[in-house]
């Protein structure tokens, strides 16, 4: 095992990935299911794999990015390559989105047609959602990268804790200052969602440090926390968390979450099951390209009239939560991968793994 191999951030991304696709795929099933709804209704909730999400940001680019602060030269070569394993597949499957809005209008999501095409593909904050919808997050994740490169380019590493914990109550602060009508750009920089990734970074840095015998019990306590999050918010029927409420009862829980896998994979070093690694390989696929694959078999379903038993609702969900799987699995073998294989920023790839790579 490398030092920069992780396989528990890969299970974890699968669970994420996963989690996300139950969200979507509950809406559809309660929009075209002819009974009662299969998914539970804590799943409504299901997009919490996002909090996960940034927290695994967090602790991977703070461990990328080790050794290599107070250097302009590395935060351009940081930044150049987190552009490059982000935007090129973003790209593709935007414009995936502007050809359906071009030739088959009704099948593109109406509610957000209005917005720029520009912005989209630059990820630049709006009023609305991108054409890709579930690009929001990595409107988030750019903001990320952005503020890690400033400190790759002037900050001592040494200075790092600080710096982190310094953003964190910049944040704290703008968001109490600055109300919802904000500059979108204002409203990313101020969000309480960068606070899962700072606990993340953080986690990055500190996990060595926690008694192998804690990791476990770290990792359930995380593991319960996220969960009993979503059980409270299903028992109360909320309506969908806050970003605050997100960081809080999520993005903590998924941080101690993180901190005791990667901790205990270090002193264990556990097998874990292949099919989950495989799909966290997949992820960034499975996550850009899932919505594409619900839409389309939910109009299925709906048309082909098995969507009036309980049974067929759970074949449905079966088959549409292998397709996305599958789907996922493609994209990242077929455009993934080639994609990054362009890059000879990605050189090192042949020599060890890097399952830090996001």
């Amino acid at each position: 095992m490398t030092s920069r191999t992780f396989h528990s951030v890969q299970a974890l991304r699968a669970i994420a990935a996963l989690l996300v696709v139950v969200f979507h795929l509950q809406i559809v099933e309660q929009k075209y299911s002819a009974t009662t709804p299969l998914i539970p209704t804590l799943m409504r909730y299901a997009d919490s794999g996002v909090d996960l999400f940034f927290v695994l940001s967090g602790f991977v680019m703070t461990t990328i990015a080790a050794g290599s602060y107070g250097s302009p030269h590395n935060a351009g070569r940081f930044l150049l390559r987190r552009c490059w394993r982000v935007l090129p597949l973003y790209w593709l499957y935007t414009s995936v989105v502007v050809a359906l809005m071009l030739l088959a209008p009704g099948m593109a999501n109406s509610s957000y047609q209005d917005q720029s095409i520009v912005a989209s593909y630059l990820l630049w904050p709006q009023s609305q959602l991108p054409l890709l919808t579930v690009g929001w997050t990595l409107i988030h994740e750019m903001f990320f990268y952005l503020v890690m490169a400033g400190m790759i380019a002037f900050a001592r590493e040494s200075l790092l804790p600080w710096l982190l914990l310094g953003w964190a109550v910049l944040t704290l602060c703008a968001q109490q200052l600055l109300g919802p009508a904000a500059a979108p750009w204002q409203l990313v920089a101020s969000s309480p969602l960068t606070l899962e990734f700072i606990a993340g970074a953080l986690v990055g840095l500190y996990w060595q440090r926690l008694p192998a015998a804690l990791a476990l019990p770290v990792a359930g306590l995380g593991a319960a926390g996220f969960l009993s999050t979503l059980l409270i918010l299903a028992g109360l029927d909320a309506a969908a968390p806050s970003a605050a409420l997100r960081a809080l009862g999520f993005g903590l829980p998924a941080a101690l979450l993180t901190l005791g896998l990667v901790r205990w994979e270090r002193a264990s070093a556990p097998v874990l099951p292949p099919a989950l690694l495989r799909i966290g390989d997949s992820s960034y696929s499975l996550y850009l390209s899932h919505v594409f694959v619900i839409s389309a078999a939910g109009r299925l379903w709906q048309k082909s009239g098995w969507n009036s038993t309980t049974w067929q609702s759970g074949l449905f969900v079966l088959l549409t939560l292998l397709a996305c799987v599958g789907a996922g699995l493609v994209s990242w073998r077929l455009l993934e991968q080639p994609l990054q294989k362009l890059s000879s920023l990605r050189r090192r790839r042949a020599q060890a793994p890097d399952i830090l790579a996001e």
